[in-house]
């Protein structure tokens, strides 16, 4: 018995879950690969994109100088140098091929050349500076601006296309296992009537006719592959317990490719925030730049109220856009956390401050409820800070014709250490197909937005060891409730 059915039966089962170990393990090997060189490629790309907006910031600034030095332009100037050698300082960290290096490299030369070009140029004028052509200095200035930003151009392009190929190369890789997979999954049931065959060659004389398909353990196939049919049941009566044994281990093997499924979907889904965010700030956030640079040039110009109001809008329009730029930046690359064990109700009260004047405009009042003690938790103010202010801000957007806000702070130091900050409007509520995703990127009830800043809190709220959960009011509007492990 042993040899014929207890060692097949052992073999065939190590044999599925060696396999399924195998390529859950590298299916997650793939994930972190994936997670970190996109991390790294989009670090070194929003880095080359900060020097090349403090570059053309400070350009600006020499530009309109005239050449003059004035105090407050040689603080400007010092400044966006700063900024400039601060990001430099980060690209030069995130740059681990040598091609990156050399461009890198590059970068801080012409940089080199460019600021000190620009003290010069700040410098009282000499005899020889009154006689040099102003048109010419103007020419040698936006030539050494041009020769920093062409590598930090370069580096932009060059991590698209290191991204670009490490995508491929996931791609190939994990094709790769899917075929394996496949091919398992094609071998099993034939190393199966295989092994079917042989024990019943071996078990004809005491059993005359066993026929055995499982049905499957989870319903997703929704076709017959199990039913027994028995004619001597004496001769094996521990069948029906092997089938179920079976049937638990089909069953747990769905499960594992269910998860490893929705792991390369979220990797999938990352991997295409990281491209877009990429593509768009490529793209965009140098022409709004120029953009932004120009209506603020002609703000100071233009002294006719109605035209510049129009400039005002149109300014802050383009500031919109680019916070919807930083938003994707901040999904494909989170910040780290800065934990600190400090006073819950300050934060709280830090982001009522901050959205009073944009509840009040909407006619919106605010009730909030802080106890008299202190709540200490142990996390990052400023993430905290931002997930209570788009809680905020999603509560008053969602009564545009008035209402009550309200926003409480719950301690349950003798229920496990945890407390609860709830935000309640009083609007419409959360549509339930949108409720059960609400916490997807992109998904969002409203006509505006990008749908990230949900996402965004949820994902900071588990950082910190808690949850942010979303509900529907039984007498009208929606509840969201931040937890987070109260500090020892």
């Amino acid at each position: 018995m042993w040899k014929k059915i207890i060692g097949p039966t052992i073999l065939v089962s190590v044999l599925w879950i060696a396999a399924s170990s195998i390529t859950t393990y590298t299916m997650h090997w793939i994930d972190e690969y994936h997670a970190r060189a996109m991390a790294d490629n989009v670090a070194t790309i929003r880095e080359a994109w900060a020097m090349q907006d403090a570059l053309w910031r400070l350009q600006a600034v020499v530009m309109e100088s005239g050449g003059k030095d004035r105090p407050e332009v040689r603080v400007e100037v010092t400044e966006l140098e700063g900024a400039f050698e601060r990001h430099l300082a980060e690209a030069e960290k995130t740059a681990l091929t040598e091609d990156e290096q050399i461009l890198v490299k590059a970068v801080r030369d012409h940089f080199g050349v460019y600021r000190d070009h620009v003290q010069r140029r700040l410098q009282p004028p000499g005899l020889t500076d009154l006689l040099a052509s102003q048109a010419a200095e103007r020419e040698k200035t936006m030539r050494l601006a041009r020769s920093v930003a062409e590598p930090c151009r370069q580096l932009i392009h060059l991590n698209e296309r290191l991204l670009a190929e490490s995508l491929s190369r996931i791609a190939s890789l994990r094709t790769a296992i899917n075929v394996v997979r496949f091919t398992f999954l094609v071998l099993g049931p034939i190393a199966g009537v295989v092994c079917g065959l042989w024990v019943a060659r071996g078990l004809h004389r005491s059993i005359s006719q066993i026929s055995v398909t499982l049905r499957d353990a989870a319903g997703d196939l929704q076709r017959d592959v199990g039913s027994v049919d028995i004619r001597q049941l004496s001769d094996l009566p521990g069948l029906q317990q092997q089938v179920q044994a079976i049937a638990g281990r089909i069953r747990q093997v769905m499960e594992e490719l269910h998860q490893t499924r929705r792991q390369a979907m979220s990797a999938e889904r990352l991997a295409s925030v990281g491209e877009l965010a990429a593509g768009i700030a490529h793209e965009l956030r140098n022409p709004l730049t120029s953009v932004k640079l120009l209506i603020q040039t002609v703000k100071r110009q233009v002294h006719h109220d109605a035209a510049r109001k129009q400039l005002q809008v149109a300014q802050r329009e383009i500031g919109r856009m680019e916070t919807t730029i930083q938003d994707l930046l901040d999904f494909a690359k989170p910040p780290a956390l800065h934990r600190v064990p400090h006073d819950l109700r300050a934060t709280v009260q830090r982001a009522l401050n901050l959205v009073e004047g944009r509840a009040r405009q909407q006619g919106v009042a605010i009730a909030e409820r802080l106890p008299p003690a202190p709540v200490i938790v142990n996390g990052d103010p400023e993430q905290l800070h931002q997930v209570l202010v788009n809680l905020l801000l999603n509560g008053i957007e969602a009564m545009p014709g008035g209402g009550t806000l309200e926003i409480a702070i719950q301690g349950d130091s003798a229920g496990g250490g945890v407390c609860r900050v709830c935000v309640s409007d009083r609007g419409t509520g959360i549509p339930q197909p949108v409720l059960d995703r609400i916490f997807e990127p992109f998904v969002t009830s409203k006509e505006s937005g990008t749908g990230l800043g949900l996402a965004v809190s949820h994902r900071i709220a588990k950082e910190h060891g808690g949850a942010l959960l979303a509900a529907n009011r039984a007498e009208g509007g929606a509840m969201f409730t931040l937890e987070l492990p109260l500090h020892p």
